[in-house]
């Protein structure tokens, strides 16, 4: 394609087209009629020599062509809003926009009440959208412009990152459980079965089970869950066993009469970073948006030491 005989402002209806697959949403988007919208897919069939959208019944679908250009069409259609930011006041208070997070269920539980009560006192024209599992987490930050508060081992290239803050790993039973009180040896902790939780489903091993093999006390995994929020049933109304963060553990452990042992191995703290893409680092309400949430950790209690 000749860029030169591209019309630009046609980038903004590809975007809303490809994002919604649907021309009626696009065109409210576009903030014109269908048969408008409608008539901009005929023009950029022709300009990318590809039906893009197609017709699955009474609905459309993209087509593999389509799905290569969405990612592109966002970061332009970002790109275009970091141009005209530039050298007008950053006023959160007055600002609508959007703010995209990715975070397991757990940090959810602990951020999100105190970050809401911020961006309501703070940004109230600001759309927070959230997410517990992503599965491509450079992809996400980068045609998002998001963020995201994941452990240190999640990290990748082209993103930046700092200290959100550490928590540890604690032993989750119920109250009632054998191991609740006395001693709990290593061969105590690995004769029960435990609950194992592998947020994309893609282990059956956690990083306890490196170091209890290296002890030669492997534990038995007999439960697996996507999520922190799933293991807590499985525990409360059994005995298995579950090793769990801490912040998370002991925010449900009153209701549902768990009790937290520590590990009988030692275990390396669990560091939570704030991850950014470098794209978005000098971007004054990316990093507004970044202080508000170090800002949501510190008045809960969780400390970066």
């Amino acid at each position: 394609m000749n860029l030169s005989a591209f019309d630009l402002n046609h980038v903004r209806a590809l975007h809303h087209l490809l994002e919604e697959a649907h021309v009626t949403r696009a065109a409210k988007k576009l903030g014109i009629t269908p048969a408008a919208a409608s008539n901009a897919l005929h023009r950029l069939r022709v300009d990318f020599d590809d039906p893009l959208l197609v017709r699955n019944g009474r609905t459309l679908v993209r087509t593999q062509r389509a799905e290569s250009l969405r990612a592109p069409a966002r970061e332009v259609m970002l790109a275009a809003g970091r141009l005209f930011d530039q050298g007008r006041p950053f006023d959160p208070a007055t600002t609508t926009w959007d703010i995209h997070v990715t975070t397991s269920d757990r940090v959810a539980e602990l951020l999100l009440p105190t970050l809401d009560r911020l961006l309501l006192a703070r940004a109230p024209g600001a759309l927070l959208s959230l997410r517990t599992q992503t599965s491509d987490l450079g992809a996400f930050l980068r045609e998002h412009g998001g963020i995201a508060i994941v452990p240190d081992v999640a990290k990748e290239r082209d993103l930046r990152s700092q200290r959100l803050f550490v928590d540890e790993f604690v032993c989750v039973m119920r109250g009632e459980h054998p191991l609740a009180t006395g001693r709990m040896s290593l061969k105590r902790f690995t004769e029960w079965e435990h609950v194992l939780v592998a947020p994309l489903a893609q282990s059956r091993r956690g990083g306890i089970d490196v170091l209890l093999e290296k002890e030669g006390f492997p534990r038995r995994v007999t439960r697996v869950v996507t999520t922190f929020s799933l293991a807590l049933p499985l525990i409360q109304g059994s005995d298995r066993l579950a090793v769990l963060p801490r912040s998370f553990a002991a925010l449900h452990a009153k209701a549902l009469g768990l009790e937290l042992r520590p590990l009988p191995v030692s275990m390396p703290p669990l560091e939570m970073l704030l991850v950014w893409h470098l794209g978005n680092e000098a971007d004054p309400k990316h990093a507004w948006v970044r202080a508000l949430v170090q800002d949501a950790a510190r008045a809960v209690g969780l400390a970066a030491a």
